[in-house]
């Protein structure tokens, strides 16, 4: 549906999101002309086209405020440090003065990757056949293949983005992964083939000994480990390191001797008996009581915690 022009610049960017999800409107268009030739670019989301005069090749993107994405491009291909090779190096032959911003379709910001989408493929300008090479497809739209999910099935992931939010991932270690050009091998037990780290967990630990006594056996994947467990895979790295010698009550066998616990025996229970603690870190843990709290109280700085006093005497 399309919408008779608005008197004002506001009352057209407000009319252009009611009703439909989109619509197309006539093409304002940024160039490398004086701010008093540039026609105005809405501060609305929708679907944009960075077009080469000198070649009539394009790239086409999505931005829910098309105001400052312009100006971001324009300042990264400014400065040479623009984020699509091929659209940087047609600026570099060509120059700012062949090169204008075109608003294409103003659309709601939930179906932007959507309309993205359908813009790619009604132009076909992934492929440079058709001499349209600017615009490879967004790295949050184009289909992934190749991944490997922590079960060892394989996933192709259409909208990485968006997949990564659902799934609580980070798309830029996902997308290292996918690019093999680093040495991350997996994110989160999730993997893909063309990852340059083909091998298996670089190290298998052995002589961890659980909060209760008992040994843990061998731990291959200490990331994935620490997470099912709650831990902090560093911090247990380091407890085998004998950097540290304990981490939530898990020890190793060759680690570093912990130090005598402290006996504490001024401390009041709510019910008004004395209490000698040992290791009164763990037995907060063990009683959901706060270990600074009760060491504020032993100072002085705190007079009851949880209905605990503190009492020398």
């Amino acid at each position: 549906m399309l919408f008779k022009p608005a008197r004002s610049k506001k009352a057209r960017a407000r009319r252009s999101l009611v009703g439909k999800s989109a619509r197309i409107i006539p093409h304002p268009k940024f160039t490398g002309a004086s701010k008093k030739d540039q026609p105005p670019i809405p501060r609305t989301s929708g679907i944009y086209f960075i077009v080469c005069k000198a070649t009539g090749r394009f790239y086409v993107g999505s931005a829910v405020d098309l105001h400052m994405r312009r100006r971001s491009h324009w300042t990264s291909l400014r400065g040479g440090k623009h984020g699509n090779k091929y659209l940087q190096r047609a600026w570099r032959r060509h120059g700012e003065a062949n090169f204008e911003f075109q608003v294409m379709e103003l659309v709601r910001p939930s179906r932007l990757l959507a309309t993205e989408q359908s813009w790619l493929d009604k132009t076909n300008c992934i492929d440079p056949c058709i001499g349209s090479a600017l615009s490879r497809a967004s790295a949050a739209v184009q289909p992934r293949k190749g991944f490997f999910d922590p079960r060892g099935r394989s996933v192709t992931i259409k909208n990485l983005h968006r997949f990564c939010r659902q799934n609580q991932l980070t798309f830029t270690a996902m997308l290292q992964l996918y690019h093999g050009r680093s040495k991350l091998k997996s994110h989160k037990g999730w993997t893909h083939k063309n990852s340059v780290r083909q091998r298996e967990y670089v190290k298998t630990y052995e002589g961890f000994i659980k909060p209760n006594g008992r040994s843990a056996g061998k731990i291959t994947n200490l990331a994935a480990f620490s997470r099912r467990h709650g831990l902090i895979a560093s911090h247990m790295t380091a407890v085998a390191r004998r950097r540290i010698a304990t981490h939530r009550g898990w020890t190793h066998k060759n680690g570093r001797e912990a130090l005598t616990p402290k006996k504490h025996c001024g401390f009041i229970r709510p019910d008004g008996r004395r209490t000698v603690i040992i290791d009164l870190a763990r037995f907060c843990r063990e009683n959901g009581l706060s270990v600074v709290h009760m060491h504020e109280l032993k100072s002085g700085i705190r007079k009851i915690h949880m209905g605990w006093t503190w009492n020398p005497e």
